[in-house]
């Protein structure tokens, strides 16, 4: 016989049951009272790792694709322990990785908002009504709201003087930041030079606290790079505060004080005044 008279017939695909290997290096770190930053080394696989579960003592709190996660909105002095598994396409799931355990630093308390109606600037505005010192007013019904559509976009506050400062509190409208920075600045006018203090790629909108070591800042300014939706950025309220607010020149004038307390080797002794002797009631 001749002529091409075989004919390969497709056979059934055979189903990928294997899983990725267990992620590695898994490492946890306390970066404020209220948060902890999770990093591991990439799982591998015969087709492909789609993405990896965490898990905070053992429960599931969500997906990602990449090897990091920022754990939010923790309680202060409490020790977390997490666990990561990868997973593929077709649904086949590694084995727990080994612990990782933190702690959260401990909490301090804040003074006032610092913020509370001051001047604010923002890089856009989406329409009257939405402008930038409504982040600032102290009503939780008005926000501020940027164009649509568009990144970056950015707001920021001047405290009017440097302050020592530790924590941000943000929270947002509908239209949040999911990749976005606090900065801060100590420029005279008009800041051009920032300095990060924190930042995240994995925002989910509502209450962000945001804590960090202590800072001096005049100006202090959140920087979205990615939205969270499709809209733009929008915040009800944009907090400034301090465990122990004072200004630059305050502390100017303590460190001064130690520095001649020091120098001459001065003892200080507190001796109360005593109490006179009370009068005597006349009969």
């Amino acid at each position: 016989m001749t002529g091409n008279w075989w004919k390969p017939v497709a056979g059934t695909p055979i189903p990928d049951t294997q899983a990725p290997t267990v992620p590695s290096n898994v490492t946890a770190t306390a970066v404020s009272s209220s948060q902890i930053n999770l990093t591991w080394s990439a799982s591998t696989d015969n087709v492909g790792v789609t993405g990896y579960n965490v898990f905070r003592n053992g429960t599931q709190l969500q997906n990602t694709t990449g090897t990091s996660f920022t754990d939010t909105g923790l309680t202060p002095s409490t020790t977390y322990s997490y666990t990561v598994k990868a997973f593929d396409a077709a649904g086949n799931v590694s084995a727990n990785s080994s612990s990782a355990s933190a702690t959260t630093l401990t909490g301090t308390p804040t003074t006032g908002n610092l913020a509370l109606g001051k001047p604010a600037v923002a890089s856009s505005v989406e329409a009257a009504g939405f402008e930038a010192a409504k982040a600032f007013d102290g009503n939780a019904t008005t926000r501020w709201a940027s164009v649509e559509g568009s990144d970056p976009q950015w707001i920021y506050v001047d405290l009017g003087s440097i302050q020592t400062i530790n924590n941000v509190k943000l929270i947002w409208e509908a239209a949040y930041g999911k990749k976005y920075k606090i900065q801060v600045s100590t420029d005279s006018s008009a800041p051009t030079n920032w300095v990060d203090v924190f930042s995240t790629t994995v925002g989910d909108g509502g209450t962000d606290t945001i804590s960090f070591a202590d800072k001096p800042a005049r100006y202090v300014r959140m920087y979205g790079t990615g939205r969270g939706t499709a809209y733009g950025y929008s915040l009800f309220t944009f907090e400034v505060s301090a465990s122990t607010a004072k200004s630059l020149n305050q502390l100017e004038i303590i460190n001064d004080i130690n520095e001649v307390v020091d120098a001459e080797n001065i003892q200080i002794e507190i001796v109360p005044e005593p109490v006179s002797e009370l009068p005597q009631n006349e009969s």
